[in-house]
């Protein structure tokens, strides 16, 4: 005999007897309930729908690309900006310079805030820091300057040497000098 308990409904394994009825067995087991379609609970009803019919979700963060167009323009205006002869000997020239560069690129249409503009950053060396869309232009006083692409990674996009072989050199990170 088997050690498994009629009480949980299971019938005993065992051999029967030849001929005997099968009757016996099958009254210690509980009758099966009727086949009745099951009705989804609530939970049931709730799930997503299916990945093909949903609609993607927001992104969570901007993503940092640039059109294929303005990876052109940006290529050309580097070109331009390496053709810049003799090196600026100041922050002004530098920016005069900048302006030419844009319109040889055929870059019309884009704008470089003056120096002198109220919303530039002014440090205690004699450097302005120019911010743009995309981008941070940081004038030296001796006519260097490097454009910095804000977008990740966040690097160096062009940096051009001052008059005489004057490196550029980032200002310190002390409190900007108030405007004029």
């Amino acid at each position: 005999m088997s050690k498994i308990s009629s009480a949980n409904g299971i019938p005993p394994r065992h051999e029967s007897a030849p001929g005997a009825s099968h009757a016996a067995a099958s009254a210690r087991v509980a009758p099966s309930p009727a086949c009745v379609p099951r009705v989804p609970g609530p939970g049931l009803t709730q799930l997503p729908k299916p990945a093909a019919t949903r609609q993607p979700a927001p992104p969570t963060r901007v993503k940092a690309l640039r059109t294929l167009e303005t990876r052109q323009r940006l290529h050309r205006l580097r070109k331009e900006l390496g053709k810049i002869d003799p090196p600026p000997a100041c922050a002004e020239d530098a920016h005069t310079d900048i302006l030419a560069a844009m319109a040889r690129a055929g870059l019309g249409g884009w704008t470089l805030p003056a120096l002198s503009d109220a919303a530039n950053l002014r440090h205690a060396d004699g450097s302005v820091m120019v911010s743009l869309v995309s981008h941070t232009i940081v004038f030296n006083a001796g006519g260097a300057f490097r454009i910095i692409d804000l977008l990740p990674p966040g690097s160096v996009y062009f940096e051009l040497a001052g008059r005489d072989g004057a490196a550029f050199v980032l200002p310190c990170v002390c409190a900007p000098v108030a405007a004029d």
